[in-house]
């Protein structure tokens, strides 16, 4: 990647860096946008509490005396009745049920002290029924705000005489938290302007932090998949989660490695087993386009390289899609329960009578009647039959086949073993492997296809030599893999 990419790459606005700057700078300015923008609007809040006054003294006036208690209630208000003799007859006072908002902001605002409240402002004023607003009270409402309590409340009073000449006075208010901190907006600007420096300081750190230790994965990983710079791990020595990162893509890459060199190995063995029969086949072509007529003996010859070529060819191609479907894990095969006993003992009748293996004693063992896993029958049967061939192939002649079917652990155990040589100690780690086969005629891709149908069933196969071979097959009794 160029230096005017890689620029554009760190302007680029999607960036995690300037993410980070901005949710930074927009935590630390949101306050103070909030309190300018509270701030201002008093007025409102003015008419707000206005407005409810207004309601709620227009019904304490026509309210019977037993309802007044409910009309406090309902407006969020603090009423009371005063007499002609200036005694304070009712006093429900309903202004200052506590709210939750309230209880979580006025700590934060006004500090240890808590916020102003009503009632002590209203305890400053003196008796009720001897202040002017009471023994002026007429039948028409009258209504007042104020700001009070060192400019920390805004409190708003109506009184009105009620018929019976008894005074109703009510008393609402609302502090003035936001509009508090405007009044000290400047100190607060400035206060927010040392945050914001810190903040975007460290906003600009922890991208650093976060982006270059990516940056330097990708320009790596880019490197990789350009060709300039060799399948070699990942270098990002940290032990975080980007460390993580890099170490998952490591195991990554070392997976590619080994499919890569897996399907080299199987495309040379592929063309290793197709080189005799195609040579075989450009030969017949060859004597074909001689001069010489193709007649009789010579014809019967050609015709049997042909047919033999093509069988080899076909048989080839047939295994190697076979154990190509198999290592890539069966993708596509529809799967259904299956029935390992009864798949046993039907693989194992037709080899009792079978001419290839006369002489040979098979037996069946069944501890685990009604283990079914759940698989593609068809390449169960394959991988089975697989194993049961190459025991009686080794077992003959008059030695013995045992296939023993247990459950562990909620799996299905399949053994099976024979009474033949017995594997050698040097060649037990290869007997998987594509093209290895100690018998006559073999192909050496039995075992590496029944291994690979195990494992896509997310199963394992196991060998062993204690006297004669043993194979052992565990799958999961819940397998969907």
């Amino acid at each position: 990647m160029g230096r005017r990419a890689e620029r554009a790459h760190r302007l680029n606005p999607r960036s995690l860096r300037y993410r980070a700057l901005v949710v930074v700078v927009a935590v630390v300015m949101v306050p103070l946008v909030t309190v300018w923008c509270s701030g201002i609007s008093e007025d409102t809040e003015v008419r707000r509490l206005e407005g409810r006054l207004a309601e709620s003294v227009g019904r304490a006036a026509v309210s019977p005396p037993d309802q007044l208690a409910s009309v406090a209630r309902a407006e969020g208000v603090r009423l009371r009745v005063v007499d002609h003799d200036g005694q304070v007859l009712a006093d429900h006072d309903y202004a200052e049920d506590p709210r939750w908002l309230d209880e979580l902001r006025d700590p934060l605002v006004w500090g240890p002290g808590d916020g102003p409240r009503l009632e002590e402002h209203d305890r400053l004023r003196g008796p009720l029924g001897q202040r002017l607003s009471v023994l002026q009270a007429t039948v028409t409402p009258t209504a007042r705000c104020e700001v009070a309590s060192g400019q920390r409340l805004l409190l708003c009073a109506a009184t009105v005489r009620r018929d019976d000449g008894r005074v109703v006075h009510l008393l609402i208010g609302s502090s003035r938290a936001l509009r508090s901190l405007y009044e000290d907006r400047f100190q607060l600007a400035a206060l927010t302007s040392l945050v914001l420096a810190a903040g975007i300081a460290l906003a600009l750190w922890v991208g650093w932090r976060m982006v270059r230790p990516i940056e330097s994965l990708r320009d790596q990983v880019v490197e990789r998949a350009e060709g300039r710079a060799r399948a070699t791990p990942v270098r990002l020595p940290r032990n975080d989660e980007l460390g993580d990162l890099a170490r998952a893509f490591n195991e990554l890459l070392d997976t590619l490695e080994d499919r890569n060199r897996s399907n080299a190995a199987f495309a040379a063995d592929l063309a290793h087993e197709l080189k005799n029969p195609v040579a075989a086949v450009r030969a017949a072509a060859e004597a074909l386009d001689s001069e010489r007529p193709v007649e009789g003996r010579r014809k019967e010859r050609l015709q049997r390289v042909l047919a033999d070529a093509s069988r080899r060819m076909t048989t080839v191609v047939d295994r190697f899609l076979e154990l190509a479907r198999a290592e890539a894990g069966l993708q596509g095969a529809e799967r259904e329960p299956v029935d390992l006993a009864a798949l046993v003992e039907a693989l194992v009748a037709p080899l009792r009578g079978d001419p290839r293996f006369d002489g040979v004693r098979f037996e069946v063992e069944l501890e685990g009647e009604g283990a079914e896993v759940t698989g593609v029958p068809e390449r169960l049967e394959t991988a089975l039959r697989n194993l049961l061939h190459n025991a009686g192939s080794f077992a003959a002649p008059e030695g013995w086949v045992r296939v023993a079917l247990s459950t562990r652990d909620d799996a299905a155990v399949v053994v099976v073993a024979d009474s033949g040589p017995g594997i050698p100690a040097d060649d037990l780690p290869k007997v998987f492997d594509r093209y290895f086969s100690t018998r006559d005629g073999g192909t050496g891709l039995g075992l590496a296809l029944t291994k690979a149908i195990v494992e896509a069933h997310g199963g394992h196969i196991v060998a062993e030599s204690p006297a004669g071979a043993s194979f052992t097959v565990v799958l999961p009794m819940e397998s969907g893999a």
